[in-house]
């Protein structure tokens, strides 16, 4: 059986997939190799970014490196000689003279102050953020001061701590260079024009920066942190930057954990040829299917899809007529579809044969239960009868009122078995009819044995079930509503009343309830010992396996009995 979400796929639809299915490894194949050149090809262009970016850095790895190593050298030496000392002072200035492209070199003490410097003058630095830098951790760095206190121009700051022999931290050499001197370097170089190139510290912090008219932040990749590119070592990237255009990039150590650069040039579009390469590469694949295609469709068209649409016309016709039609478009089709046609023929004079036969079985149990509930109904009027010769004969008037009830009873279970055969299908019944029926006749005959007026009230929703259930429900109903009538008073308006109900569960529409109420006096009389009708009653719900409940409430009877529909409706 199809689920709800099934749709149904023609020959042809199936047919296509599989020929797709099939040559679908060949393009697979011819795609991934093309993919595997463009791999090759992308990785290659990576690892040339990546030694341009180191060449278009050199002007700032040889500084930094260069003035790290100066900076390391100077440190030891100054860690045994006193601040003040003319041996200091002079070797700041031989080393100065050794390394024209030093502006400054000096030990600043922690109080801010340099005695010992290449100037041979005591210099008080300002408490600028490059200044305070050098102490915050005294390390190996390299930052960036725009306004150079001494140059009075940008320069590039590198510092190292010294210590004594025990540690103890006696000041910090910096020493500084012009940041101009590396653009000046790299203009000697032949870089291109199109390049931009950012150095900066492993915390984020930017050191110089060659971009030309593009301002800084511009050249940076969008979304990225400068620190988290120094996780990943070299790498090369293409990201969009924060002006919104497409750019590759390049990362580079220039001194590892202390100074890396960022080069980024225009993002390439693709690699030369590459949609060409993908294009042939899938051409011949592609003709292939196209090929295998039109003729497994055509074929199918001629030899499968219309030889068993002239079947399923067939097949059709005789699942809404029941007729077998001739079908000559299957004179000429293959044997195996002609040994279907056949097949099908057979299976129909088979099925016609049967659904006579069962419809004849049918007819003859229909008959015969009509029969056994026509006789059932005889039998009872017949032993009411008998009864009320018996009644007639006796002068007990107890023994009179036990056979009235009796033979009251007797009567509505005729009634039952007269509206059962009476039913035009007695495979399912209409309990809601067949309850109205019951009903009615029994207030009937009430009211002309009493001579009294009963309203009557009906709310039956339809109800179809099975005879097993048929009859047991109708059965519980006449005794519920014989009790009713029995036992009824007028409420307090004076009025005798009978109200039937059948409908759904309300919180569950798998079960059915049926409730018979009647009038009672406003204040009832309590209730004695059991009667017939009330056993009678439980018994019929047990064969119903229903749930009986019974109360007397605010001038009313109730009778209420929620049972599980077999049928369903």
């Amino acid at each position: 059986m199809e689920g709800p979400d099934s749709r149904p796929r023609s020959l042809l639809t199936i047919v296509a997939a599989i020929l797709t299915i099939a040559l679908l490894p060949i393009g697979a194949i011819a795609v991934l190799q093309t993919q595997r050149a463009i791999e090759v090809a992308n990785a290659n262009y990576r690892a040339d970014r990546l030694d341009i970016a180191m060449r278009i850095a050199t002007p700032e790895r040889e500084a930094i490196v260069s003035a790290l190593g100066l900076a390391s050298g100077v440190a030891d030496a100054l860690a045994v000689l006193a601040p003040d000392s003319a041996a200091c002072t002079s070797l700041m200035e031989r080393t100065s003279e050794t390394h024209p492209e030093i502006s400054f070199i000096g030990l600043i003490a922690e109080d801010r102050s340099s005695v010992c410097n290449s100037t041979n003058e005591t210099v008080q630095f300002q408490r600028t953020a490059a200044v305070e830098s050098l102490f915050e951790s005294p390390q190996s760095q390299v930052g960036y001061d725009a306004d150079g206190q001494i140059t009075r121009s940008p320069v590039v700051i590198v510092s190292h701590p010294v210590r004594s022999a025990e540690g103890e931290l006696r000041g910090v050499v910096a020493l500084s260079f012009p940041a101009r001197t590396l653009e000046e370097a790299r203009a000697r170089m032949d870089v291109e024009s199109n390049a931009h190139l950012l150095t900066f510290q492993p915390d984020g912090d930017i050191l110089t920066a060659s971009t030309g008219d593009l301002p800084v932040e511009g050249a940076l990749p969008e979304n990225v942190a400068l620190n988290d590119l120094v996780i990943g070592g070299s790498q090369s990237f293409s990201a969009v930057n924060r002006d919104g255009e497409a750019r590759h990039f390049a990362v580079v150590p220039i001194a590892p954990g202390t100074a890396y650069a960022l080069a980024s040039w225009p993002a390439r579009g693709p690699v030369p040829g590459q949609t060409l390469l993908i294009l042939s590469s899938l051409s011949f694949p592609l003709a292939m299917w196209l090929a295998s295609l039109a003729v497994a469709l055509v074929s199918i068209q001629l030899m499968v899809i219309r030889p068993i649409g002239a079947l399923r016309r067939a097949m059709r016709s005789f699942a809404d007529r029941r007729q077998i039609p001739v079908t000559p478009e299957l004179r000429d089709a293959a044997a195996e579809l002609r040994d279907i046609d056949r097949t099908f023929h057979r299976m129909a004079e088979k099925i016609t044969r049967d659904e006579a036969e069962v419809d004849n079985k049918l007819h003859e149990r229909e008959i015969l239960l009509r029969e056994v509930h026509h006789r059932v109904k005889n039998n009872l009027q017949l032993m009411s009868s008998i009864m009320n010769m018996q009644m007639r004969r006796t002068r007990s008037a107890e023994v009179r009122a036990a056979i009235r009830n009796l033979q009251d009873r007797l009567t509505g279970l005729a009634m039952v078995h007269r509206t059962l055969y009476q039913a035009s299908d007695l495979a399912q019944v209409r309990a809601d009819s067949l309850i109205e029926d019951v009903v009615r006749e029994l207030v009937a005959l009430a009211s002309t044995q009493t001579k009294s007026s009963v309203k009557l009230h009906f709310d039956l929703s339809p109800v179809t079930l099975e005879p097993d259930q048929a009859g047991p429900l109708a059965l519980l109903t006449a005794e519920a509503v014989t009790n009713a009538l029995k036992y009824a008073e007028p409420d307090k308006s004076g009025d005798f009343w009978l109200r039937v109900t059948l409908g759904h569960e309300a919180d569950d529409d798998g079960y059915r309830v049926l409730t018979v109420e009647n009038s009672t006096a406003p204040q009832p009389q309590a209730a004695g010992e059991e009667g017939l009708g009330a056993r009678l009653i439980r018994a019929f719900a047990s064969q119903l396996e229903a749930k009986v409940e019974q109360e007397a409430a605010d001038g009313r009877y109730r009778v209420r009995v929620r049972f599980s529909a077999a049928s369903g409706r």
